[in-house]
């Protein structure tokens, strides 16, 4: 450690224990503020953490009694071990060794120089080396510091260049079959990398890949198509479907690497700024029982979403409304036709002899030509009359129905939610919801604003 980050931690350790050094206290007095001080959160330098313990306290306390200023500094520490014995060739070459390959481990540093000749058979030990290692700052952890630095200051040039998406557990709504018990709300969420701005998020009873591309389908409509879709590993997100759907819109999908969260940095803030900002919000109308349905859940996290859209972000230094809409020249459209293709499940299905096909126990006719044939076909899984047939990439014929039992795939969600909202004491999250419409009423007008709200309600019901 040098001097200027010695020194620099003695001031903030004084800074702590200025307000003890500077009254007399009684003892109780005394530990009761260093207490107060230990609650608080610091930015500590050259250290990661942000808490400091009351014993801690009472020990540069103490240092700084007995020797002022100078006691307060981090001591330094003798070197040990046979460091100052080794050839700083050998030493510059296991650098050399861990910059080719940072996941070396000491130990494998060590048997390359034993097979380069560079050193004897057990002379470098791995503490000794681990010892320099941290002390040039190429130990794991700085490396690691360093990976956490890189992904938290990069961000893609232009909105809809890539989007992050992720699942977030949070909610318990009572359940609509059991209202006596309650049931855990998912919220998926899909974020742009360069705007910060919400491409969509919402609040459903389980995580099932057909509510992953319900949002990605509204996200889509409303803003366009992402270059890249950025998520992690869970099964919605690993589904076949959900591959196919971005392959057919032009979206690379890259998955995460399991076990690394500051990957999807972006998306993780705003899970946290949710947390401290909406979700107690929510458990407070839950528990006075004025919010109980998926409905009006989502009724208030819409119009918390678009006080958040206008909200000046802290890294940006904008809105991430105004940020996203000053390039948003550079956004890719699709028409609506070739949307309404691109979101078609597909599924593979041999024809039999009687030139029959079946899905969800339905059973339609198909072109007599197919008779034994593997084709794909590719259907609306909200509406089943229709299916479409292909195979190798040419369209035949579409499917007719011969006996037609259920109009909807079965891995569609069917959730019971009520409409009703009831009465009450009016909250934050209800009065931010208030007030929007207010705005948006003397903008437009009470006829106007009714009309589009009509209009807005049926478009949520066809999405």
């Amino acid at each position: 450690m040098n001097e200027t980050i010695r020194n620099e931690l003695a001031a903030f350790r004084f800074g702590l224990i200025a307000p003890a050094v500077q009254r007399q206290l009684q003892p109780g007095e005394r530990y009761a503020l260093l207490r107060e001080i230990a609650n608080q959160r610091y930015t500590i330098p050259g250290s990661e953490r942000s808490t400091v313990s009351v014993r801690s306290l009472e020990r540069y306390l103490q240092a700084y009694e007995e020797k002022g200023f100078e006691g307060l500094k981090p001591q330094v520490r003798e070197k040990k071990g046979s460091l100052q014995n080794q050839d700083p060739e050998i030493l510059n070459r296991a650098i050399e060794l861990r910059k080719e390959l940072p996941s070396r481990s000491v130990e494998q540093v060590i048997r390359i120089l034993e097979l380069e000749e560079k050193v004897s058979v057990g002379v470098l030990k791995p503490r000794t080396l681990s010892r320099y290692f941290q002390e040039m700052g190429w130990s794991k952890k700085d490396l690691y510091r360093a990976v956490k630095k890189e992904f938290r200051h990069f961000e893609h040039d232009t909105p809809n260049d890539c989007w992050q998406a992720d699942t977030q557990h949070t909610l318990y709504l009572p359940d609509p079959r059991n209202p006596e018990k309650r049931k855990k709300a998912y919220l998926i969420a899909i974020i742009d990398d360069h705007s910060r701005r919400i491409m969509h998020a919402e609040f459903f009873m389980e995580e099932r890949y057909p509510r992953l591309e319900r949002c990605v389908q509204k996200a889509v409509l409303r803003f366009g198509v992402p270059n890249l879709f950025f998520c992690d590993n869970g099964s919605v997100y690993s589904a076949k479907q959900f591959q196919i759907m971005c392959a057919r819109m032009g979206t690379k999908l890259i998955h995460a690497k399991p076990y690394s969260p500051e990957s999807k940095g972006k998306i993780e803030k705003f899970f946290q700024f949710i947390d401290s900002s909406f979700t107690g919000e929510a458990n407070l109308l839950i528990n006075q029982g004025k919010l109980s349905t998926l409905k009006q859940l989502n009724d208030y996290l819409r119009s918390w979403l678009e006080a958040y859209d206008n909200r000046v972000h802290r890294s940006t230094k904008q809105t991430p409304k105004k940020r996203y809409e000053a390039k948003a020249d550079h956004t890719r459209h699709l028409p609506a036709e070739m949307l309404k293709e691109i979101f078609l499940w597909e599924e593979d299905r041999t024809v039999r002899k009687t030139a029959i096909i079946e899905l969800e126990g339905n059973r339609y006719d198909v072109d007599s030509s197919l008779r034994g044939m593997k084709i794909q076909i590719r259907f609306n899984p909200f509406d089943l009359s229709t299916i479409q047939v292909w195979k190798d990439d040419e369209r035949f014929e579409d499917a007719k129905p011969a006996e037609l039992r259920n109009q909807s795939h079965s891995k569609l969600p069917n959730e019971t939610d009520s409409d009703q909202t009831p009465a009450g004491v009016s909250s934050f999250l209800e009065q931010l919801k208030k007030q929007q419409e207010e705005e948006k009423r003397k903008q437009v007008g009470t006829t106007s604003f009714t009309k589009l709200k009509e209009k807005q309600s049926k478009g949520n019901e066809t999405c």
